[in-house]
């Protein structure tokens, strides 16, 4: 999997993970940066923040502190594919950040993770995403994931007007607000299955093999944290919660 960081002016948003260090490093030195933001506390994220953040502001959500402030405890598979990293103390983030040319407002959008922001720059309508959009048909999530709350968040940053978007791990889309419109579709295509076949009386282990009946590789390899029934489970939970 591909990740990209973005500088814009002298921001630089997000560090990426430990295991690009000595690539990104030799780049990071030579770049004038003011502050830092994260866009929510996972490894691949905040990998080298605790080194990059030296002498410079680093903001990340309110709800990512405590994350960030001790150092992870990583299942293997995530410490071997992304490395780990070490603890740091960064600063609240509030509503808004600016760069020398551009001012950006800060949406937070939880439901891939409690401390999830994207940056929303309204006057070029570009869309900073994180972790946001990713793919338009995941077939599998984590453990830590919610369905609804992507949901939520998604329906949230439509609200509005952008058109291209950075995202972390799919890089530059010119067509990004489309992406994202193809991928709220499709969440809510699936959590309305998924609702009808569980009210039919189905379990969660039998919706998920009529819906997502094939396996990936990293469903194996991270021991099913990352699993298609945590698509069904979380949506499940949610209605639950809500009725």
């Amino acid at each position: 999997m591909s990740v990209y960081l973005y500088m814009v002016d002298q921001l630089l948003i997000d560090t990426g993970p430990a295991r690009l260090h000595d690539e990104l490093k030799q780049y990071i030195e030579k770049q004038p940066i003011d502050k830092i933001i994260l866009t929510h506390h996972h490894e691949d994220h905040t990998g080298n923040a605790h080194l990059f953040s030296k002498g410079i502001p680093t903001y990340i959500h309110s709800t990512g502190i405590q994350y960030c402030e001790q150092k992870p405890s990583l299942p293997f598979y995530r410490k071997m594919f992304w490395g780990n990293r070490k603890a740091f103390t960064p600063t609240i983030l509030g509503d808004e950040i600016h760069s020398e040319h551009h001012a950006f407002d800060v949406i937070h959008t939880p439901g891939h993770a409690p401390d999830h922001v994207v940056l929303l720059e309204r006057e070029k309508g570009l869309l900073f995403s994180g972790d946001l959009y990713v793919m338009s048909r995941p077939k599998s999530i984590f453990a830590f994931e919610s369905i609804p709350g992507i949901i939520d968040s998604i329906e949230n940053v439509l609200t509005y007007d952008f058109s291209t978007m950075f995202c972390s791990h799919s890089g530059y889309i010119p067509n990004g607000r489309n992406r994202l419109e193809e991928k709220l579709t499709y969440l809510k295509t699936v959590q309305h299955d998924v609702l009808r076949k569980y009210q039919e009386g189905k379990s969660a282990s039998e919706i998920q093999k009529e819906l997502f009946p094939s396996a990936h590789a990293l469903n194996y390899f991270s021991l099913f944290e990352n699993s298609p029934k945590h698509i069904v489970t979380s949506i499940i939970k949610d209605s639950a919660q809500t009725v």
